[in-house]
């Protein structure tokens, strides 16, 4: 069943954080500092990012578009603040996304909460969507937004908006019920029966005991926990620069790789993958190739790609996944 998490936390520079540092992270990019150096914001090793993108207010400057000149001047902008030492950055939201959507889906439902909350008050959003851990949960798919608290005003950002404790509480409130209702219909809309609620348990009237985040776990305590839990299917890793094009358009294969998960994770044989976007995707799929994936290839997925290795890299996106 889909489940609810939202946190919310800033990005500040009291406690060594960088929002450029956090960018890099979020998106598996490499991307320089104001002073040239990107030692601590490599992340092109990373693997799991299945999409990335630049949402902006109507009106925005160009420069916005690039991920490493947006941050790189909001960091600049707070130089300049009074005490730019303690100067806290962006909202950092990590948000669960419903495992039941595919991944073209929860592409939608993220920008319907980007635009809602966000691009339509003023602010420029960095977010990106990325797949479970192959050593955990399959269905952990969860989706990272970072926004500056300074508004895109003309050619710069402009003042940063503050909360207190009350107006901050008051707003994640809100975001959490916003996150939920449009989470909700959007399950709706595709026909799941599931659906999420931000309240807790005892709000809900639930006598279910909350589960507890455990973190990552020590090799020996996966072991233990892999030996009485019943099997999941394995996540593909997935890398941004294969499966996102420099356009922000997404890949029919990243889309292949996380709805057949889905379907073989929810016991449902009869998907048929949605094809998509594909025209606008990195590397262009042939006519000939996007004929025969809804001929057959989603039924016989290393067939497909042995018949046509260069889309997919010589290797099945579902390679490693338990059946």
């Amino acid at each position: 069943m889909a489940i609810f998490h939202l946190t919310h936390s800033f990005v500040r520079r009291s406690n060594g954080s960088s929002s450029i540092a956090t960018a890099a992270y979020n998106s598996g990019q490499k991307l320089e500092d104001n002073k040239g150096s990107s030692a601590y914001s490599d992340y092109t090793r990373k693997g799991g990012i299945l999409y990335d993108e630049i949402c902006l207010p109507a009106g925005s400057p160009q420069w916005a578009n690039n991920r490493g000149e947006l941050w790189r001047r909001l960091e600049a902008r707070e130089d300049r603040s009074t005490r730019p030492q303690q100067a806290m950055l962006a909202h950092n939201f990590n948000i669960a996304l419903p495992h039941e959507l595919t991944l073209e889906q929860n592409i939608f439902l993220a920008r319907d909460f980007v635009r809602e909350q966000f691009t339509r008050k003023g602010y420029a959003v960095d977010w990106a969507i990325h797949g479970a851990d192959p050593r955990g949960d399959s269905r952990n798919i969860h989706l990272h937004i970072l926004v500056p608290l300074r508004k895109i005003e003309g050619e710069s950002f402009g003042k940063k908006v503050r909360y207190d404790k009350s107006q901050l509480r008051q707003q994640t409130i809100a975001w959490r019920k916003s996150w939920a209702a449009l989470a909700n219909r959007h399950l709706k809309r595709y026909g799941h029966k599931a659906a999420i609620d931000e309240r807790t348990l005892k709000a809900q009237g639930s006598k279910r005991r909350p589960s507890k985040h455990r973190g990552p776990q020590p090799k020996a305590r996966r072991k233990t926990l892999d030996a009485i839990r019943p099997p999941q299917p394995r996540s593909p890793v997935v890398h941004t620069t294969k499966e996102t094009s420099t356009s922000g358009g997404i890949t029919l294969r990243a889309i292949i790789a996380h709805s057949a998960l889905n379907r073989i994770g929810s016991g449902n044989q009869s998907f048929v993958p949605t094809i998509a976007n594909v025209s606008r995707s990195s590397g262009g799929w042939p006519p000939a190739a996007i004929a025969d994936w809804k001929g057959w290839g989603h039924k016989n997925p290393p067939m497909f790609f042995a018949k046509w290795p260069e889309l997919g890299g010589g290797q099945s996106p579902l390679a490693g996944l338990n059946r």
